[in-house]
């Protein structure tokens, strides 16, 4: 991707409602929205959006949930991932979210919630909560067995089967163990995507590839279309985009786009009890992107 195209994607990601006009009632989107030139066209059908990973925020949210998802919503995101419920019934959680106007994309839950009997349960969490989408998160298998990850992978087709007959979806959130770990020469994600049913998406979060030494978007070139959802996981203890961020989102996000995602959900993990990085990781999103998108405008870049 030449430098010129990179920036048409990120004007292309705000145009195409990376923070969304329907947030009208958020001064901060407003503003980020009349910063977008008009002449600058999607290049894709369905806009990137935006939305939050609540374990990143989850002390904040055990406090005053109600209060976090208004004031994720007024930073101008579009929904949540969950998987914690903070003390409410699912049905009752489904509804705060919907309440404070954003969406329940997905819950993610451990791989273990989807054997047999309990994958019953998680279904009916997911049909309590609102959601028809689950990305189950952190399998860590040996190095040594790959029947480990077989098993994992056993798991996850049975399920994605069982889901698809109930009108569901099933992803596969990484971390940095799968870019870590080898298997037959090559990382225990490109394994398992061999493996893989054609059911089972992948929830590709760069930022924990980035921290294993592996290289996102050489993955995401030879990955494209893997699934729906994607994390913006900070590589390192930092908002997105800071200095000690080692992945290159300026580059990850708009690939992230042109692979078909629909929504990126933001998790800075190092403060779980604060807002302050998220609130800068907006913050950042907001001044990178339009940024660049101004200055193609203007024609200085």
């Amino acid at each position: 991707m030449t430098r010129r195209e990179f920036i048409a994607r990120a004007g292309a990601l705000l145009a195409g409602g990376i923070f969304s006009r329907r947030v009208a009632a958020c001064a901060a989107a407003q503003r980020m929205a009349k910063n977008v030139s008009a002449s600058l066209h999607p290049l894709r059908e369905k806009p990137l959006r935006l939305g939050v990973q609540l374990h990143g925020i989850r002390g904040v949210c055990a406090k005053d949930l109600r209060g976090t998802l208004a004031a994720i919503r007024a930073m101008g995101f579009e929904g949540v991932e969950a998987g914690n419920f903070f003390g409410l019934e699912p049905k009752a959680f489904g509804e705060a979210v919907r309440e404070a106007g954003l969406e329940l994309v997905a819950l993610q839950l451990y791989p273990y919630s989807l054997t047999e009997p309990q994958i019953h349960d998680t279904i009916r969490l997911c049909r309590e909560t609102g959601t028809k989408r689950l990305n189950a998160a952190w399998f860590k298998g040996s190095a040594e067995n790959k029947a480990d990850w077989q098993l994992a992978v056993n798991v996850l087709n049975h399920a994605a089967e069982v889901f698809a007959r109930e009108g569901l979806s099933l992803g596969y959130h990484n971390h940095d163990q799968e870019f870590s770990i080898r298997l037959e020469g090559v990382t225990a994600m490109e394994w398992m995507r061999t493996r893989l049913s054609s059911k089972v998406a992948l929830e590709f979060d760069p930022g924990w590839a980035a921290l294993a030494g592996a290289d996102p978007l050489a993955f995401l070139a030879a990955h494209p279309n893997f699934g729906p959802d994607a994390h913006l996981t900070p590589a390192g203890d930092c908002a997105l985009g800071a200095a000690q961020d080692r992945a290159d989102w300026r580059r990850i996000i708009p690939a992230l786009a042109a692979s078909g995602v629909e929504w990126a959900f933001v998790k800075p993990l190092a403060h779980p009890d604060s807002l302050a990085d998220l609130e800068a990781s907006r913050n950042w999103l907001e001044k990178s992107f339009t940024t660049a998108n101004e200055a193609q405008t203007k024609g200085t870049i």
